[in-house]
């Protein structure tokens, strides 16, 4: 079980790696830029090398880059479509020069159209993108608003279709979002197999929620102070697939002492259950 962090880069790649140290992380996610923002900004090659040699001697894995928030790969204007699928692929270039493994995606709003439209250019865009070595992770989501991706008939849907290298990230506070209770993991489990195979599963967000199971509401709390709570958290992590995968936190934070806190709780339950 490895345990991590999504980590800031507003002050550059390596104060990234500061962080990473301070957390004491075994893997960590960031943004490339502002997740906000349409804005690129190139980094150069001497800032890129001097990351990759100082991830180099600490071994951290996977490294994982999140797609910003503003993009919606559900989208149906054909101009923007466009415009989504050059900047995806300039992040996913971006990402493989800094040694990342996985590049995380939201699979967006459907607008009004239907979640059978929105499932279909979800498809056709992904079906569009630059062929890469890095694995693109579709997220589980809480179901707020016309969002996609919070059933995992969508996931079997998308797979099916789709021959690229694709996987799955999953959210816990999402999953019990949109109406999977985490404190009974077992039945989780075999709710989701139902749809996909578990190998599609490569990495955990650990968030707790401060919603109720099945409220659709996306708002994250820290770990154990939510309604999943440590028993949740226990469950999922003794189980012999997922507490197995990288655990990485985007838990509510306005220093580095709050990641430090929810990190540590992580790891007492992975030594308790024999993961780490």
């Amino acid at each position: 079980m490895k345990i991590g962090a999504h980590l800031w880069t507003g002050e550059g790649l390596i104060k990234t790696i500061e962080y990473c140290d301070f957390l004491k992380c075994d893997c960590f996610q960031i943004f490339l830029s502002n997740p906000r923002s349409w804005k690129r900004k190139k980094r150069d090659k001497e800032e890129i090398k001097n990351f990759k040699q100082e991830i180099k001697k600490r071994e951290n894995k996977p490294i994982v880059v999140h797609m910003p928030y503003i993009l919606n790969i559900a989208e149906d204007n054909k101009k923007l479509i466009k415009k989504i699928i050059n900047f995806i692929n300039e992040e996913i270039e971006e990402s493989e020069k800094i040694g990342a493994e996985f590049y995380v995606i939201h699979p967006g709003f459907h607008k009004g159209n239907g979640e059978k439209k929105g499932i279909k250019n979800v498809i056709d865009l992904l079906k569009s993108l630059s062929k890469s070595n890095i694995k693109i992770l579709v997220e589980n989501t809480s179901g707020q608003g016309t969002s996609l991706g919070y059933k995992f008939e969508h996931f079997s849907t998308i797979f099916e279709k789709i021959d690229k290298n694709l996987g799955i990230c999953f959210d816990t506070a999402h999953a019990f979002q949109s109406g999977h209770n985490l404190l009974e993991f077992k039945k989780v489990k075999k709710d989701i197999e139902k749809f996909i195979d578990l190998s599609y599963i490569k990495l955990i967000h650990a968030n707790d929620s401060k919603t109720d199971c099945g409220s659709r509401i996306d708002r994250h709390e820290h770990i154990g102070k939510g309604k999943i709570g440590i028993k949740g958290f226990e469950e999922i992590i003794k189980d012999e697939y997922f507490g197995n995968l990288p655990f990485i936190i985007e838990t509510p934070k306005l220093s580095l002492k709050e990641d430090k806190e929810n990190i540590e709780i992580l790891r007492r339950i992975g030594e308790k259950y024999g993961k780490i």
